[in-house]
C-alpha cells in the first residue's frame, strides 16, 4: 500500500512542478535508472540492465526534445551533443562493458548538479527580490 501512496505522491509532485523542476526530475530519474543498470550489470542480470538503459535513453531523448534553440542556441547545441554522445555510449554498452555506463553516470551527475544549483540560485534570487520589495503600511 505504501508503494501506491509513494507513486501518487510522485505523480502529484511531477504534475504540479514547473518546467525547470521537471527537467531536474528527469536528470534524477536518469541517474536512478543508470545506477540500477550498473547494479544489474554487476549481478549479470542483462534483462534488468537493458530495461534500465532503455529508460535512460528515453529520458535523454526527452531532454533533447525539450531544448530551446531560440532562447539558448549555443547551449542547446552543446547539450544536444552531450545527450547524443550518451545515447550512443549507452547503446554501445550492450556488449556488457560497464565503462560507458559509468562515464554516462559521471556526465549526468555533473548536469544534474548544475541544474540543481541553477534552480537554487533562481529561488534565492526570487527570495531576494521579494525581500527587497518595500512594504507599504496603511495608516488610518
Amino acid at each position: 500500500m505504501s508503494t501506491l501512496y509513494s507513486r501518487a505522491y510522485l505523480l502529484t509532485k511531477v504534475l504540479t512542478a514547473g518546467r525547470r523542476e521537471v527537467i531536474l526530475y528527469l536528470y534524477e530519474g536518469a541517474l536512478g535508472s543508470l545506477a540500477r543498470a550498473i547494479e544489474a550489470r554487476r549481478a549479470d542480470d542483462r534483462a534488468t540492465a537493458g530495461r534500465e538503459i532503455d529508460r535512460v535513453i528515453a529520458i535523454l531523448i526527452e531532454l533533447s526534445g525539450s531544448l530551446d534553440y531560440d532562447k539558448n542556441g549555443e547551449l542547446a547545441l552543446r547539450l544536444d551533443g552531450i545527450y547524443n554522445y550518451m545515447i550512443e555510449a549507452l547503446t554501445a554498452s550492450n556488449n556488457g562493458d560497464e565503462e560507458p555506463l559509468q562515464a554516462c553516470e559521471g556526465v549526468l551527475t555533473i548536469l544534474c548538479d548544475a541544474w540543481r544549483q541553477a534552480l537554487a540560485s533562481e529561488d534565492n534570487g526570487a527570495e531576494r527580490e521579494r525581500d527587497s520589495v518595500p512594504q507599504v503600511q496603511m495608516t488610518a
